[in-house]
């Protein structure tokens, strides 16, 4: 593999709704990279940041548009939201679970925690008590999404930003954009930022992509010492996604995107052309099927453990 260089995107200043008029991601996209004074390799990797995709591609809402339903007003009034936000969360996915920020703020040990790892204390603490006091957990695009992917923060005034309905169809058309102004063959990952489950933290995850290989197909394939090995499905695109998240930032870095270069990468293969986000995800209708074997399983462990009548070993090796 060849040194991995990651390059990033960088503009002169915030977006908004009147520089979006007649332009594309793509062409948006190009003119930052030759703004930049990159070229593109055969094999670049374009991480691109899915709020300023949006708001190329119709993602950008202007809050007075949005029709508000009584499902939206009434929840809006328990939770505390705005009913045209929610409203707009609620179109895009099933809400699966709420998480009580507020509530868990009054955990002596998380509030000391966040306190020590924000920037702004007392704004957090306020945000938390009466912005953000509940987020909404919706699964989309094979990810566990916050708020469905909607952002508040840097977008205009009176403005939120949603994610693209087929994020993988929006990274084909920009790669094709790309390829048809450029020439070199290269791959598109569109990425959005989630929470990490059992970290207190987020990172970045890709959310669509195209002309990559998302995974690496190697499971029970033979370890160093000829054993077959049950790991070996990488996620290749989060791998990338990650790593550009650091290099963009969540806040005024003004870096909607990233170009890595020295990845070696499989291309995207023909048959999962079209099926997007589907491929990452778990098989339909096997998700919860496979909660409840989990719990199941769970259960039968305590119970066995139990019957053991031992402690559980504080060491596993002899001295």
């Amino acid at each position: 593999m060849d040194d991995i260089i990651v390059k990033p995107l960088e503009v002169n200043g915030a977006i908004g709704p009147e520089d979006t008029t007649g332009r594309t991601a793509g062409s948006f996209i190009a003119d930052v990279l030759a703004e930049n004074g990159i070229e593109l390799h055969d094999k670049d990797v374009l991480a691109l940041s899915s709020k300023v995709v949006s708001f190329f591609e119709g993602g950008l809402l202007r809050l007075e548009d949005v029709h508000v339903s009584r499902k939206a007003r009434l929840l809006g009034r328990v939770f505390g939201k705005d009913p045209r936000k929610l409203q707009v969360l609620m179109e895009t996915g099933k809400v699966l679970a709420v998480v009580p920020l507020k509530r868990i703020l009054r955990i002596p040990s998380m509030r000391r925690t966040m306190i020590e790892r924000s920037a702004n204390p007392a704004a957090m603490l306020e945000g938390y008590g009466k912005i953000n006091n509940y987020t909404f957990v919706v699964r989309a695009h094979a990810a566990y999404l916050d708020e469905a992917g909607i952002d508040y923060t840097n977008s205009p005034d009176g403005y939120i930003s949603v994610l693209p309905a087929d994020p993988c169809a929006t990274a084909a058309k920009i790669r094709t954009e790309l390829m048809t102004r450029f020439g070199p063959d290269v791959a598109v990952i569109i990425t959005d930022t989630v929470t990490c489950v059992g970290r207190l933290g987020s990172q970045d995850v890709a959310i669509g992509f195209a002309g990559i290989d998302p995974i690496t197909r190697e499971t029970f394939s033979d370890d160093l010492f000829g054993v077959p090995r049950s790991g070996g499905i990488d996620l290749v695109v989060d791998s990338i996604a990650g790593l550009a998240g650091l290099v963009m930032g969540q806040t005024i870095e003004r870096t909607p995107g990233v170009l890595v270069r020295g990845l070696s990468y499989e291309p995207e293969r023909e048959e999962d052309i079209g099926r997007g986000m589907d491929i990452l995800g778990y098989p339909r209708g096997a998700q919860w099927r496979m909660i409840a074997a989990g719990i199941v399983a769970t259960a039968w462990f305590r119970i066995a453990d139990l019957l053991t009548f031992q402690r559980w070993p504080k060491r596993t090796r002899s001295v």
